[in-house]
């Protein structure tokens, strides 16, 4: 027995510093018609970040959410990467629910979101999209319209749909259209429209409950005393080239709209001349 030991031992020693070349360097080809099993239900997630640089108590805003929220069925919230956030719903109601109440903050900072696709991953997907409602004011009889209404929203950034109450009951002063906003560029501040007989008007845009917001260079995100462009405008004044333009601005926003939160009053936010689309005309 102890012979029949020591010769294995003496073969194992042998082979021990056998380097077979290409050992590390296998490869599995995978059948394309093969499935991938999801690590989890994506049929009702959205992944959102809060449009900030500072650090905020990840508990404090998953509950205050979810209080907010009010989901029947509940929501789990999960912390990707740093400001990056799964969250993830069980009823198709709750997850519409959220985003037709868009937007929503959480200590004045919005939450921008995307509901994942199917087989998407989340921690890639661009986050730059915000839903909310704009009102279309100063309009006058030949020029109120769906099909202003929609073309409009599309020039504001894209069309969702319209309020259904637009042409409904009595005269309204403005339309309400809900549309789709590219953070990344400033908001709009009015549209030319003119008729085929020559007729136009200016019809100028209000922002419901639009988040934290600049009134130097019109972008979502930041306030003035942060704005890159603060250093061209003496002590923040207003300058000569831009018009004001009212906006709301809560802290929170329930799903219907409501203020949720201590409201902060009327803002008047400054949008640079640039940014009124005086080059966009919409003929009909």
């Amino acid at each position: 027995m102890a012979s029949s030991s020591s010769h294995d031992s003496g073969w194992m020693d042998q082979y021990a510093h056998l380097d077979i070349e290409g050992e590390e360097e296998g490869v599995l080809i995978t059948d394309d018609q093969e499935e991938d099993v999801q690590a989890f239900d994506d049929r009702w997630c959205l992944v959102g970040k809060f449009l900030t640089n500072t650090t905020f108590d990840f508990d404090a805003m998953r509950h205050t959410l979810a209080s907010l929220w009010q989901p029947g069925k509940g929501v789990y919230v999960k912390e990707l990467d740093t400001n990056r956030f799964l969250i993830q719903f069980y009823h198709e109601l709750d997850v519409q629910t959220v985003i037709d109440g868009s937007p929503w903050t959480f200590n004045r900072m919005p939450l921008v979101f995307h509901r994942l696709k199917r087989r998407e991953d989340p921690r890639m997907v661009p986050l730059h999209e915000l839903d909310m409602w704009v009102q279309l004011h100063d309009l006058k009889y030949g020029f109120m319209s769906e099909w202003v209404v929609k073309h409009v929203g599309n020039y504001v950034g894209t069309y969702i749909k319209s309020d259904s109450k637009n042409f409904i009951g009595i005269w309204r002063d403005y339309l309400r259209v809900r549309v789709t906003i590219d953070i990344n560029k400033p908001l709009k501040r009015c549209m030319k429209l003119i008729k085929q007989d020559g007729t136009w008007i200016w019809t100028t845009f209000k922002y419901e409950y639009v988040p934290t917001f600049c009134f130097i260079c019109g972008f979502i995100g930041h306030g003035d005393r942060f704005c890159p462009r603060r250093s061209g405008y003496r002590g923040g004044l207003r300058p000569s080239n831009v018009d004001a333009v009212e906006i709301n601005s809560p802290v929170m926003v329930r799903s219907d709209g409501g203020n949720s939160g201590m409201r902060m009053g009327v803002n008047q936010g400054v949008i640079p001349r640039e940014n009124q689309g005086s080059d966009i005309v919409v003929n009909y």
